[in-house]
This record gives C-alpha cells, sequence and structure tokens, in this order.
C-alpha cells in the first residue's frame, strides 16, 4: 500500500471513531434527559395551561386557547418561516380568517392529553396527519404528500390541492376551493348572498365560521331571493344578475307576465314547470320549458330552440292554416295584428277585415284595440256573432251591398248585379240566391265560409236549365240559360249581350234583344207576334202579364 493510500485510510478510521464516541454520549445524555423533560411537560399540562403543549412548539405568548398557542410557528425546532413543514398554514388554520373560521387541530392531529401518549412524541417527524370529521365531509377521502408538501381530496379545499408551504393570504381565497359559482347542477349565478346567509352582497363573510364548516348553509326563500324583484318573480334580475333583455336570462318575461295592450298576462307555469322553493332539484343551472296550459291550445307540440332564441307555440301562431314565425325572444319588439295571425286569418277563416263583426267581446268597433285582453292569447276563439245572412253582408236583403269588404259601389264585383238579380221586374222573374250559388244551412256550413273570396258560383235551378254548363269568368256569366247563353235543345238564341259584365249596371244589357234576338232565329217560327204563341206576353210584344213567368226555366208557349 503507498503511503498516501496509508495515510487516507488512517482519517478514515479516526472519523469514525469519532462519530461512534458522539453518538455514544448523545445517546446517553438523551436517556438521562428524556426522564426528566417528559415529567416537566406532564408538570405544566397540568400546572400551566399557559404553557401546555407550547412549551415545545407554538408560542406561549399568543393569544387564543392554549391548541392555538402550540400551533406553529415556532416548530419542534423553533423555525418561523413558512416554508418549513412544521410551520407551513398552520396560523390560517387553527385562527381562521376572513373566508372561514378556526380549524381545530384534532381535524388533521390526534391531539395527546400528555405528552407521553402514544403516537405522540414517540417516532419520528413528520407528524402524523389523521383528518378528521371536518375533512371528510361528503364522503371526501383526504391525504397528504410529505414529499409534494400538499393536501389533496379533502372537503376543505375541494378539488384543489393546496401547497402547505405556501398558503395565500385570505383575500385571495375565493375561487380556490370551488368555482364562483360551482359547476351545476349549483344555479349558475355569482349572486352567493342570495341564498347563503353568511355572505353579504360583496361576496363578504361577516360571520366566517359559517363557511368550510361542513355545511352549506343557504335558506330558500321566496322565487325573487334568486330571480326577479320585490314585485314579480321573473326576470330582471336573472340568475346571473343580468337587467338586460337581450340576456336569454332576462329576454320577454315582463312582457310576458305584464301582458299588454292586446294580450293577457301569461302565467309563469304556462312555460316554466313552478316548484316548491324548498326543493333543491329545482336551481340545477337549467331554466327548463315545460309547455302547458294555453300555450298547448294547438294541435302542434310546442318548442323552443334555444339557438335561435325563439318559441314554435300556440300564442305567436293559433292556426296551423296561418304559421307565423315568433318573434326573438331577446328582441323587446312591439307586436302588430298581423304579428301572429292574418288581418283576416286565411281561409276557411271568413275573408273580411271586420273583425268586430265576430268577435265583438274582444275587439272594438275599429277592428284594431282589444276590449279585454282577457279575451285574447286565451286558448278559445272567441266568438259571438249575429247569425243571419244579412250580418255579413247585404242589408235589406242578404245581397250586397254591402259585400264582405263593406264595399256598396255596383263596381266592386262583391256587389255588382246582385239587387238587379233578387229585386226581378215586370220582364223577368226575381233570381233567387241558390240558382247561383250554395245556400249554406248557417254561417258555419261547409262552402260558406271556408275558402277565399270571391264567393263561389255554384249554379243550379233556373241558373243551370236546359242542360246548360254556365261559368263566370272575367267580370261576366257566360253560358247561362238567363241571359241566352243557352237556349233549349242547344239552338242559338241570337241575343246581343249573353254574357253580360256583373259591374256594368245601367239597365243597358237588359233591353230586348239582349238575350234573344226578336224572334230568335231557326228553328224557331220567324213571326214577330210574340203575342200568338206565349200568352204571357200582351199584344204589343214587350209588355209582360206575369213577369215571373219569363226567365223561369221554361219556355212556356201555346200554339195557336
Amino acid at each position: 500500500m503507498s503511503d498516501a493510500r496509508r495515510t487516507q485510510s488512517s482519517r478514515r478510521w479516526l472519523r469514525s471513531q469519532r462519530w461512534l464516541l458522539f453518538g455514544s454520549l448523545s445517546g446517553a445524555l438523551l436517556l438521562g434527559l428524556m426522564p426528566s423533560c417528559l415529567s416537566r411537560h406532564e408538570e405544566r399540562a397540568i400546572d400551566s395551561d399557559a404553557t401546555r403543549c407550547a412549551s415545545c412548539h407554538g408560542d406561549p405568548g399568543r393569544g387564543g386557547d392554549y391548541l392555538q398557542r402550540s400551533a406553529p410557528p415556532g416548530n419542534l425546532i423553533a423555525a418561523t418561516d413558512v416554508a418549513y413543514p412544521g410551520v407551513g398554514a398552520h396560523q390560517f388554520h387553527v385562527y381562521g380568517s376572513e373566508t372561514h373560521g378556526p380549524v381545530a387541530c384534532s381535524e388533521c392531529h390526534i391531539v395527546p392529553e400528555k405528552v407521553g401518549d402514544p403516537g405522540h412524541a414517540d417516532d419520528e417527524g413528520p407528524a402524523e396527519i389523521n383528518f378528521g370529521a371536518l375533512a371528510q365531509t361528503d364522503g371526501a377521502a383526504p391525504s397528504y404528500s410529505s414529499k409534494t408538501r400538499r393536501c389533496s381530496d379533502s372537503y376543505c379545499h375541494g378539488p384543489r390541492s393546496p401547497s402547505w408551504t405556501q398558503p395565500r393570504p385570505s383575500d385571495e381565497a375565493c375561487g380556490t376551493c370551488h368555482g364562483l359559482p360551482p359547476a351545476p347542477p349549483h344555479p349558475q349565478s355569482e349572486r352567493c348572498s342570495a341564498c347563503h346567509t353568511g355572505i353579504d352582497a360583496d361576496n363578504h363573510f361577516p360571520e366566517a365560521s359559517l363557511h368550510v364548516n361542513g355545511k352549506a348553509e343557504y335558506l330558500l326563500g321566496e322565487c325573487n331571493a334568486c330571480h326577479g324583484s320585490k314585485e314579480t318573480p321573473a326576470p330582471p334580475l336573472d340568475t346571473h344578475g343580468n337587467t338586460d333583455p337581450t340576456s336569454p336570462g332576462v329576454g320577454a318575461h315582463t312582457v310576458h307576465l305584464a301582458g299588454g295592450n292586446s294580450s293577457r298576462p301569461v302565467e309563469c307555469s304556462e312555460c316554466h314547470r313552478v316548484p316548491d322553493t324548498q326543493d333543491l332539484t329545482h336551481p340545477n343551472g337549467q331554466a327548463e320549458l315545460v309547455f302547458s296550459g294555453v300555450s298547448r291550445a294547438s294541435a302542434d307540440e310546442p318548442s323552443y330552440d334555444s339557438a335561435a332564441q325563439s318559441c314554435t307555440v300556440y300564442c305567436h301562431a293559433p292556426s296551423a292554416s296561418d304559421p307565423h314565425a315568433s318573434p326573438s325572444w331577446t328582441d323587446a319588439q312591439a307586436l302588430a295584428c298581423t304579428s301572429c295571425h292574418g288581418a283576416p286569418p286565411p281561409a276557411p277563416h271568413p275573408q273580411m277585415t271586420d273583425c268586430n263583426r265576430c268577435h265583438a267581446a274582444t275587439v272594438a268597433a275599429d277592428n284594431v284595440t282589444i276590449i279585454d285582453r282577457n279575451l285574447h292569447v286565451n286558448g278559445v276563439v272567441e266568438v259571438d256573432f249575429d247569425s243571419s245572412c244579412t250580418a255579413c253582408h247585404g242589408s235589406t236583403n242578404p245581397a250586397p251591398p254591402v259585400d264582405l269588404s263593406g264595399n256598396s259601389a255596383t263596381t266592386f264585383p262583391g256587389v255588382g248585379a246582385h239587387q238587379v238579380h233578387l229585386a226581378g221586374s215586370s220582364s223577368f222573374r226575381a233570381v233567387q240566391c241558390g240558382d247561383c250559388h250554395l245556400e249554406p244551412a248557417g254561417v258555419t256550413s261547409p262552402g260558406h265560409t271556408d275558402s277565399a273570396l270571391p264567393a263561389e258560383l255554384i249554379f243550379s235551378g233556373v241558373g243551370a236549365a236546359f242542360g246548360a254548363t254556365p261559368s263566370y269568368s272575367g267580370g261576366s256569366c257566360q253560358g247561362t240559360p238567363c241571359h241566352g247563353g243557352t237556349f233549349p235543345d242547344g239552338h242559338r238564341s241570337g241575343g246581343t249581350q249573353t254574357a253580360p259584365v256583373w259591374t256594368q249596371v245601367d239597365g243597358s244589357q237588359v233591353v230586348c234583344g239582349s238575350c234573344h234576338s226578336l224572334p230568335p232565329p231557326p228553328p224557331h217560327p220567324y213571326p214577330t207576334d210574340c203575342s200568338q204563341c206565349h200568352k204571357n206576353i200582351s199584344s204589343d210584344n214587350l209588355t209582360f202579364i206575369r213577369g215571373d213567368l219569363h226567365v223561369d226555366g221554361e219556355v212556356t208557349f201555346e200554339l195557336p
């Protein structure tokens, strides 16, 4: 062995001997001191509550009870820096803060009655962590890692794993343990004070001991505790604190619940299930739309499109034949009469703009003003009308004037030559309504008010005599036997006005020769003395003895 190696080996041997000697002395000293140290602790535990526990760790000069005074700093080696695990966040816990009450030592450690109790000073550090009831609330399974110096899965800090040796000030703590607000089903509102009585409007804790205490301290009151105002539970405010109608949680709530000049107030229950305020399944972060009552008055299933922010519902589209898109929920626009239905609605609704005629209890004579808003948008078609024919058209008789649009001039097709036909004259019979129209048994009979204007022409009786198939187009009748458009056995009539204009009511189209020539063309006999065969005509060949036997669908003659 070289000299250098022998020298190095000698040094190692000397060092080992010194450590053996120091260890033996230390062990002897410790064995000698331990009984007296423990007895002194025992004496203090009995005689001095002020120094109990705090003689080894903590500070007996601090305020609070003996356990609070015993919490580090200092730790067992008198360190005071929170970076030491034995110091850490003890003070934040045992004395509480602005956001939580004091945490008892027993929530994290087994608190001994005496210094020498098993599990206290009988093993090496660090101190054992034995989580108590608070940390395990709601089935939490907390743990502490001495390597990372972090707690995990504790009730106190929720999903967070705060660093024990990097405690944060209390004024930065909100939101570190749970969301603001917590995730659904918690209501998605930052107005904590609405339900949590231990929090003020600024989210401060007047009574910090009611926070992080193992209980959800809340008091559910009236509906407007979370949304709405003193006057109504409907937003504004919504559960997020919004007041602007452009926010979906606000929208048109006020307009619906208040109603307006044209509509009744809408009940909350028509769009939502109204809950018991103590039902904790209600504030789940979602405002469910459950339509009922008037909103379901039509055959169509009501729904709400959250993307379009619009409803498909009876209230804004009462008729399947007259579909209307509901206005945007967040667009505070005023609605006109035609926003929800036509004026008038399409057939089979009568094509009349005189709403008051049939809906007098709901709408005024101006056909705009709603007299009783409770009878409008109420799920019922409030109809109250005179069922006589003249209630809608005509006056002294069922024929116009006036027509369904209120016109009285003969230049309007709805008026035209109605009265001339029904009045008759000394030269032709009075025309019956049934000769040109289907006469209904009642106002709502099929074929009456169930189609759009103009009124259907369904010729029958005299209007279809001699096998005629007349029609109406271009403002004139064609092929009617009444005007010579069709003659018996298909013969020509020879008339000059066989398709008279309906709105030309000046007598120029009903002169002799208008419907058939005098005499009619062959095979009609050619004499001009009509009275020879037609005994209803006087000898002047112009005057009818009985006008009602002329234009009656029959050719009345008697051969001489």
